[in-house]
């Protein structure tokens, strides 16, 4: 089951991530509503890792990120701890500035929102398979 999770999980990174390169991308009409003519403060971080890399470095992430809470901290899949655990992991990158290209991303969201888009990955996996 947990196997199950961890693989939804890393393709849920990866297509998440292949979203935010479409959507950082996007110059149509509304595009300032979704964030995309600013690229969210994403852009230079896709510049410098490249299209490809970003979607492996997002898909080997949640993977590590589901491991972690699953294996080492032996914690339930239920959304509200991920939802929590999401919001401390979006916390921690901040703070500590794991990905300096992020910055722009950072300075582009408050807490808040950076905290709300930090949970949601966490939480699509159970999501989409609620059984697992």
């Amino acid at each position: 089951m947990s196997d199950k999770l961890i693989g939804i999980a890393c393709l849920t990174g990866f297509f998440g991530d292949a979203g935010l390169q479409l959507l950082s991308k996007y110059n149509g009409i509304g595009a300032d509503i979704i964030g995309a003519t600013s690229g969210w403060g994403l852009k230079p971080y896709f510049k410098l890792h490249g299209s490809f890399e970003s979607l492996c470095i997002a898909a080997g992430m949640m993977s590590m990120f589901y491991i972690f809470y699953l294996y080492v901290l032996r914690l339930p899949p239920v959304l509200y701890y991920l939802a929590l655990y999401g919001i401390i992991l979006d916390l921690l990158f901040r703070k500590f500035r794991l990905f300096p290209t992020l910055d722009g991303y950072y300075k582009a969201l408050n807490y808040f929102w950076s905290g709300f888009w930090g949970a949601i990955p966490m939480m699509l996996p159970v999501m989409i398979a609620p059984n697992l």
